[in-house]
């Protein structure tokens, strides 16, 4: 086995807690990065808060002086936001931006030279199958997502021919507990009605999400193959499916599906 340094950010629970303790079981040497941690550990924990870009370096450069290198970067920390788009602050919004996209361009900007003098690493920024769609009372969150889809693809372009694959896994529902740290906006009286049963429904959702054991194989393959694809689906059939079903049938129609979902009607 070609023993890896990998550096995952939000590790501190859900997806990035278990695959950095699978990673370190298989013998990789693992950073997680995140603002607090749990007792007994099993890799490596840096306290690390992504919205400040001078932290983030300062992690990065123990990880470098300790380890030598970074080969995988999984760019996880993230944050859900619940709101309607008329009733959302800029105070909210911000917190928003200020983990799901600028925690990822942070990362990005901290590892690139690094992995270019390498002339290899892989970066895999976590995204959601929701940036295909704007969402009822998710379209801040949805937005955060297409963002770093759409950086993602750009910065693909501006590193090609360096040994780097950069990319996006764009996820379902998984068990996390995201609400725990979800982003709730205050939402006025026309909407809390029909706000208050999809909240609920959002949350079955991810209850019954796909568990993120399941994602330990279909990453490992990711960041040990090459030439890869700027964007990977993961998730539920029915949700993967969604982004063919929107460019088949028009974006008039899938609308009248997802209002009938969501029980918007």
């Amino acid at each position: 086995m070609n023993k890896k340094v990998i550096v995952i950010t939000g590790s501190s629970s859900g997806i990035g807690e278990t695959l950095a303790n699978h990673f370190v079981e298989r013998g990789h040497i693992v950073y997680g990065l995140s603002r607090s941690r749990k007792d007994s550990l099993k890799f490596n924990h840096i306290a690390t808060d992504v919205t400040n870009k001078e932290n983030v370096l300062q992690s990065v450069q123990q990880i470098i002086n300790e380890a030598g290198r970074i080969d995988v970067l999984i760019n996880n920390a993230g944050v859900g936001m619940l709101g309607a788009i008329e009733d959302v602050t800029k105070e909210d919004f911000d917190k928003l931006v200020n983990v799901n996209i600028y925690g990822v361009i942070y990362m990005m900007q901290a590892v690139l030279p690094l992995m270019r003098g390498q002339k290899s690493g892989h970066i895999l920024n976590v995204s959601s199958i929701a940036s295909n769609h704007g969402l009822p009372f998710r379209g801040y969150y949805s937005a955060s997502k297409s963002a770093i889809d759409r950086i993602t693809e750009s910065i693909r372009l501006e590193n090609q021919n360096t040994g780097i694959e950069i990319i996006t896994v764009n996820f379902g529902d998984i068990k996390t507990p995201i609400a725990e740290s979800r982003i709730q906006s205050t939402v006025s009286s026309f909407y809390k009605s029909r706000y208050d049963k999809l909240a609920q429904l959002i949350d079955e959702e991810v209850n019954h999400g796909m568990e993120p054991e399941k994602l330990i194989p279909i990453i490992e393959r990711l960041i040990n193959k090459h030439n890869l694809k700027p964007h990977y689906n993961i998730g539920k059939g029915i949700q993967k499916f969604s982004v063919t079903l929107k460019r088949v049938i028009g974006q008039r129609m899938f609308e009248r599906l997802l209002a009938r979902y969501s029980k918007l009607d």
